[in-house]
């Protein structure tokens, strides 16, 4: 049998798709939801004229990707805008920090927003930019390679030369501690920085916080956090057209009981209608405890199979979308042109509330992520209204309604921009559970396909011999974001297991799809 089936049509499932369907294979994607594109997807989630993104919305690890960059996907219709503000951190007493593309225009603003050693803070990010900013490129490929990444670490270790041990120990140290260094004290400074390690849901205090926190702000100088026009579901829809032009098929509301195998081979799967699919490979970008859930009992070793059954979750995204009449009435001046806010104030109380998540508890201020898509991209909201995307890291097994969590988030909004709820004229919320009843294999909620605590990163993530995404099955290949490199749109897990299939094949998967440099 030489089809090859694809579980999930997410963009790792896509990535997957078009490399196999590139080399003449027979590829069919088994997609359980009415449509394509999972986590990378947007919806009128609020008022008819409003695109709101479901899940993903700002994506650097996709600009700098060579999974994503290599397919051309502009010529498939995708357009990215990239902000030149890229995202800001106020402060209670009405003043913010910003990332911007610019390396001077940052500096300028930890000058202005910083403590009393605000002049030390902006000089500890230029030291630190003239040393990363040449070396963010192999940096990236050596985060995003496959296991172990010897070409792009050669490249980083001898960019660093001497300073290699100290750049190493920041980054695999909490980003606390990296920002408390670098910016001599600077506590500001350092919520700052703090801000962008949120997006994993590792509270600031946590080993290797720091390099999830460093790299987003690095990549905000070297390659933006760019977002595509017209909401997330331009990019899933642009993969759609190149793997259907490939010739792969995609189905949609074909949710996937479990895996069929037989005599120590993958032989299909059984959908839930209760059809029979053969095939001779299957490549799955579930998460890990799914996985463990779709094999039948003894397919795997017995450990790795407990492993995938026990792998756990991360805090969980409580989303709110709104459609505004106007735009967020921000007191910091920062924020009224930045592409994404970190509404979380000072570097303690952003603490607290990662913190309380981890426990299991309702932070009482929780940390935000806020998207401000449509002042970049009119295309968004009717002339002259706007819409706003709103989450924050919660416990995944909520003890409180959807009114409790909305009140908090908005008396959070309301402290950093009086008169919030002036210009709101819809909302919609979305809890863990929710996300979870949408799509089964964002278990508990959780976006980035389990927790990225250091023992479920790089070879264990998910394990040793699933890292490199060929399992100890004949025929079964994984990817998603509960494999190697984790979370965020980049597409690489799922052209990592499409290599790994057409080599076991005899097939050379760099012939049809080269690689092309990562800098844009």
């Amino acid at each position: 049998m030489s089809r090859v089936l694809v579980i999930g049509a997410g963009h790792n499932g896509l990535v997957a798709a078009i490399q196999l369907a590139a080399h003449g294979l027979d590829v069919t994607v088994l997609e359980h939801a009415p449509h394509p594109g999972g986590a990378s997807t947007s919806t009128a989630a609020t008022l008819p004229g409003f695109v709101h993104d479901h899940c993903a919305a700002f994506v650097p690890m996709a600009a700098a990707s060579p999974a994503i960059g290599e397919l051309e996907l502009e010529a498939d219709g995708l357009e990215w805008i990239d902000p030149p503000t890229v995202l800001a951190h106020p402060f209670e007493d009405g003043r913010a920090i910003a990332l911007h593309r610019d390396v001077e225009a940052t500096l300028d603003s930890l000058a202005r927003g910083g403590e009393r050693r605000a002049d030390r803070a902006a000089a500890g990010w230029r030291a630190a930019m003239r040393t990363m900013l040449p070396l963010a490129t192999p940096l990236v490929e050596s985060v995003l390679s496959p296991l172990p990444p010897v070409v792009a670490g050669a490249r980083v270790g001898a960019g660093l030369n001497r300073d290699l041990v100290e750049w190493t120990r920041r980054l695999l140290g909490s980003v606390e501690a990296l920002g408390l260094d670098l910016f001599d004290g600077d506590r500001r400074a350092t919520a700052w920085l703090s801000g962008s390690a949120q997006h994993s849901g590792l509270p600031p205090s946590t080993t290797v916080s720091g390099a999830f926190g460093f790299l987003l702000q690095l990549l905000g100088h070297s390659h933006g956090w760019p977002l595509p026009r017209g909401g997330m579901g331009e990019l899933s829809a642009a993969l759609v057209r190149r793997a259907e032009r490939e010739g792969a098929t995609i189905r949609c509301d074909a949710p996937v009981r479990s895996l069929l195998v037989c005599r120590g081979r993958v032989t299909g799967v059984l959908l839930e209608s209760g059809e029979h699919v053969e095939a001779g490979a299957v490549v799955t970008t579930v998460n890990a405890r799914v996985l463990a859930r779709l094999l039948p009992p003894g397919a795997l070793p017995g450990r790795l199979h407990r492993r995938l059954h026990r792998w756990r979750s991360g805090t969980a995204p409580f989303k709110l979308d709104y459609a505004l009449s106007a735009p967020v009435p921000w007191a910091a001046e920062e924020p009224r042109a930045a592409a994404v806010v970190h509404v979380a104030g000072a570097l303690e109380e952003l603490s607290a509330a990662a913190q309380a998540a981890t426990r299991g508890e309702l932070p009482r201020r929780p940390a935000l992520v806020v998207g401000q898509q449509s002042l970049l991209d009119p295309t968004r909201a009717p002339a002259g209204a706007h819409t706003l995307y709103v989450y924050g890291h919660v416990p995944s097994r909520l003890d409180a309604s959807d009114e409790q969590v909305t009140e908090l988030i908005e008396a959070q909004l309301e402290r950093f921009a009086p008169g919030f709820a002036d210009v709101v004229l819809a909302r919609a919320a979305r809890s863990p559970a929710q996300t979870e009843r949408e799509n089964p294999s964002l278990v508990d909620g959780d976006l980035g396909g389990g927790s990225y605590e250091l023992d479920q990163q790089l070879l264990f993530r998910p394990d040793p011999r699933l890292c490199r995404y060929r399992a100890p099955l004949s025929g079964l290949y994984v990817a998603g974001a509960s494999t190697h490199p984790g979370g965020a749109v980049h597409g690489m897990s799922g052209r990592g297991a499409a290599r790994a299939l057409l080599r076991d094949r005899r097939l050379r998967p760099w012939r049809t799809l080269g690689a092309r440099p990562l800098s844009r």
